[in-house]
């Protein structure tokens, strides 16, 4: 059986037809690539992919990264899976899968972020828990040409801190030391001129401040190019059903979950691949003196 892609919008997305016992034959692997970079977002609905797929075709994906931090002694975390539920014991294992509901990229604590992350659908929620994700190379690509001229040079210091520290009203110092020996405030380019002309706003909920401006200033930017990355037109939101998979090209995309509470049974599996691609970023420095 050959494998289909179906595009989902003229800007983001594609559904993938292909059997699970299928996605590991001869050049599958490397079509799938290929679509992932053409279409930035993957969706395989209801494949029905057991832990051994799953993990044989990330390795045949790309490298896969290792899961230390987000091991939380579960039989996936032990095959290198990271399981994503609100059933978490660690602190800030808990706050990592909250702080997802907020617009991110993932890797903007590298130098080199990860090429791609995919997501399988254990158990899909009784309500809520859908992922959104943002295509940043047309939004980039749409911006006024008089904008893009205003944030070319630009740099942005990004830190968990600037993501986590949304969870609470006022998060104390030992919250922010927490935080910053894990993601201390790096900085990266605010346009990331990437391979073949692309190009990705690097914005977000970790983007804490733009270098050399006010912090008025700053977050006003920030805030205008994320609700313009982030509008219908440039957008696409996965509504889960249990056995759906998701590959998404992370240098191309914001994305995000929809809140869900802790009753709703949401769970998924969530492997990525390391990346290809580095920015020229600079120094690491703790975050919490800019606050």
């Amino acid at each position: 059986m050959p494998i289909g892609f179906r595009p989902i919008n003229e800007n983001i997305g594609a559904y993938v037809d292909v059997a699970a016992d299928n996605v590991l034959n001869h050049g599958t692997p490397e079509k799938i690539m290929a679509a992932l970079d053409r279409y930035n977002v993957l969706v395989f609905p209801q494949v029905n992919m057991s832990d051994e797929t799953f993990l044989d075709l990330t390795a045949a994906l790309g490298e896969k990264h290792d899961t230390k931090v987000t091991d939380d002694g579960t039989s996936a975390s032990q095959k290198g899976i990271f399981r994503i539920a609100l059933d978490k014991d660690d602190r800030t294992q808990r706050e990592f899968i909250l702080g997802n509901d907020y617009w991110h990229m993932d890797g903007m604590s590298y130098t080199v972020p990860v090429k791609a992350t995919m997501l399988k659908c254990e158990s899909a929620p009784a309500e809520g828990g859908d992922t959104g994700f943002a295509n940043l190379h047309a939004a980039y690509a749409a911006l006024p040409a008089q904008k893009k001229a205003q944030i070319d040079g630009l740099r942005v210091g990004h830190a968990l801190s600037a993501s986590l520290s949304r969870l609470y009203e006022a998060p104390s110092a030992e919250d922010y030391a927490r935080w910053d020996a894990i993601f201390p405030r790096l900085e990266h380019p605010l346009v990331w001129k990437q391979k073949e002309g692309k190009a990705a706003l690097l914005i977000g909920s970790t983007a804490h401040d733009v270098a050399g401006l006010e912090p008025e200033e700053s977050r006003a930017l920030l805030d205008e190019l994320l609700e313009w990355s982030t509008q219908a037109s440039f957008t696409y939101r996965h509504k889960w059903a249990s056995g759906d998979l998701v590959i998404f090209n992370n240098p191309g995309l914001l994305h995000r979950s929809y809140p869900y509470d802790d009753g709703a049974g949401r769970v998924m599996h969530r492997t990525t691949l390391k990346g290809e691609e580095a920015i020229a970023s600079d120094a690491r420095r703790p975050a919490r003196a800019l606050y």
